[in-house]
């Protein structure tokens, strides 16, 4: 079964995401700084699946760090929840932001490419798209941001599509 390591997995929609991979037998592996969530999530995981899921308290701005779980982990994809999220704290302070949100995206697209690891699902937002024009909102919209937060996450997808195109 594939392996999946799944960044920030102890978050709320990552923990709901685990509890739907687990079930359907793919082999996990956590990174998480737990400075949003708790290790007490993947207990509650565990207890929902009957399966432990592993874990490293590591944070995707550590290059090494990353480096180290692929290397123990060997993932054959990743599913990328680690990220700041506040709308009103990326305003107040935007490096954290920039720092957390597109340093270690890039950390992680660095050590996947060193690792031969392709696949990626990037947990982005319907910031990137600033105030709708129309709903329901599409992926056809304009990209918009209009705070800090929003403008990591499409940064961020500004890079994968270049990935892409170059691949």
């Amino acid at each position: 079964m594939p392996r999946v390591l799944v960044t920030g997995g102890a978050g709320y929609i990552a923990s709901h995401t685990l509890v739907e991979l687990s079930r359907h037998g793919y082999e996990l592996w956590v990174l998480d700084n737990f400075s949003n969530s708790s290790e007490r999530c993947l207990e509650v995981v565990k207890n929902l699946t009957g399966r432990a899921i592993r874990y490293s308290n590591c944070d995707v701005r550590s290059k090494s760090g990353v480096a180290a779980v692929f290397r123990d982990f060997r993932p054959d994809a990743v599913v990328h929840f680690a990220g700041l999220k506040s709308v009103g704290e990326s305003c107040r302070n935007p490096l954290a932001y920039y720092e957390n949100n597109v340093q270690g995206t890039f950390n992680l697209l660095s050590v996947m490419e060193k690792q031969g690891c392709r696949n990626l699902i990037f947990s982005s937002s319907a910031t990137v798209y600033g105030p709708p024009s129309e709903t329901p909102l599409t992926e056809s919209a304009l990209l918009r941001p209009v705070h800090c937060y929003g403008h990591t996450k499409l940064m961020c997808e500004q890079v994968l599509l270049d990935l892409a195109a170059a691949d």
